[in-house]
């Protein structure tokens, strides 16, 4: 069954449109990255399906209803959203942070239930956050910020996570670590997840599903095998690479060759 589906979405932050034309389907369980040049658009789809932009056409269907039409606590109940990871701005605990998954669902001025605690600790138990609990965010490695977000996302206890570049500022070491994170949530909670990625063999090592983008639209979709090309590479990248069968898993990853750039 299609969680999402998205047909002819056009979106923007202005008059114009970043996206132009996109339709695709998502399954319940797919775990699926948006891939493409910085201004590509990754970034605009992840919002747009949401509903966080003010400028969209189109139909979003989330579990076959309008998101469009959703006021934003309906969305908050189907879809939990992990943003770029940003510097701490509030001197919040990472326990706080993952209760305010729950304020999504619930309002703000609600008090924590029996329920909330417990999700909470649930979610910070999955992304290994227990000892981290009373720490403020500026406290933590980047690593460690993110896994308090998605904890958060988890809290909120949505069937679709989306997340927008989950590794950007984020050392191999931890980007390996979130994306282990966000494969358990798939494989062992079932959990849908689309990730807007910048990192091509990061994306390629986990998610079964890669769409890359071009000029706002759909240039490539499908597994890694199909699609991580060196076609595919030069016509979206404009990059000249090799492409290698990893030694571990047989999943295609890119080397670069002697020219050429990936952004």
């Amino acid at each position: 069954m299609d969680i999402l589906e998205v047909k002819d979405l056009a979106a923007g932050y202005g008059e114009g449109f970043v996206l132009r034309g996109i339709s695709l389907a998502v399954r319940e369980g797919e775990f699926a990255a948006v891939l493409g040049r910085n201004g590509a658009g990754k970034s605009t789809l992840v919002k747009a399906v949401q509903n966080l932009l003010p400028n969209v056409r189109g139909t979003v269907l989330c579990g076959g209803e309008d998101v469009f039409r959703m006021g934003p606590r309906r969305i908050a109940a189907k879809i939990a959203y992990v943003p770029q990871l940003a510097e701490p701005v509030f001197e919040y605990t990472v326990e706080e942070i993952v209760l305010m998954g729950r304020f999504a669902r619930q309002g703000r001025l609600e008090r924590a239930s029996a329920d909330d605690e417990a999700a909470v600790a649930e979610a910070m138990r999955l992304t290994d956050l227990e000892a981290l609990r009373g720490k403020k965010l500026a406290q933590l490695s980047g690593g460690e910020r993110q896994r308090a977000f998605i904890a958060r996302a988890l809290a909120q206890d949505t069937p679709l996570l989306l997340l927008d570049e989950p590794s950007l500022h984020l050392d191999i070491g931890y980007q390996v670590e979130i994306y282990g994170i966000l494969k358990g949530l798939q494989k062992g909670r079932g959990k849908t997840v689309i990730a807007a990625e910048h990192n091509i063999n990061l994306a390629a090592a986990h998610a079964e599903r890669l769409i890359f983008l071009k000029d706002g639209a759909v240039a490539a979709d499908g597994p890694p095998q199909e699609t991580v090309t060196a076609e595919n590479i030069r016509a979206i990248f404009g990059a000249d690479v090799d492409i290698r069968a990893n030694a571990r898993t047989g999943l295609p990853e890119i080397s670069l060759a002697a020219k050429g750039t990936l952004e």
